[in-house]
């Protein structure tokens, strides 16, 4: 089981870092995972060259190669983001471009999601949905999503919030078993 968790927010030990490490918790042992920190990479969106149409990879060189190679190697793929101006992070959007290039190669991987924010959550929700069935991925459930409100504190107030983070990682386990039985007896 090779799952790549996609931290999207700028706090590295924040209330969506908080519950992606819930629902990481739930895989298995001997499950292989990869962390990334976005907010520590250096990186940019699409840059609109159109060069990936002819090279078959995205020719921009920075951090995100190494990410890009870690999603092409995943089985599962699970992406924190706080929602910031009612969407995904930037560093998640920035992403989601760069990933353009990689038609088919994402088909049938196993993605889920963790969202926190305070308000209009529902676009964040729509952009990874959209993302994960561009791609055609596996949509492994409905994610889980933390009311958050800075001005009154975090996951504290929202007792669901880490709850559903577990149950989000034991459905990526229960799709993944589903779905790569045979891989599991071998």
């Amino acid at each position: 089981m090779k799952v790549l968790a996609i931290y999207g927010s700028p706090r590295r030990n924040g209330n969506t870092a908080q519950m992606l490490d819930a629902a990481v918790s739930e895989f298995p042992e001997e499950a292989e995972i990869k962390k990334v920190y976005l907010s520590e990479l250096k990186f940019t969106g699409c840059c609109s060259t159109r060069d990936c149409k002819t090279t078959g990879y995205c020719v921009v060189e920075d951090d995100l190669q190494k990410v890009m190679q870690d999603i092409i190697r995943a089985e599962i793929i699970i992406f924190g983001s706080p929602s910031q101006f009612s969407d995904v992070s930037s560093e998640i959007k920035m992403l989601m471009e760069r990933t353009w290039w990689m038609k088919g190669a994402l088909r049938n991987k196993i993605g889920g999601y963790v969202i926190t924010g305070r308000r209009y959550i529902e676009s964040t929700i729509n952009t990874l949905h959209a993302f994960m069935l561009r791609h055609r991925m596996i949509l492994g459930g409905s994610g889980a999503l933390g009311f958050t409100f800075t001005e009154m504190g975090g996951l504290e107030y929202d007792p669901l919030a880490i709850r559903d983070a577990h149950a989000t990682g034991q459905r990526l386990v229960e799709l993944y078993q589903i779905i790569y039985k045979n891989k599991l007896n071998h």
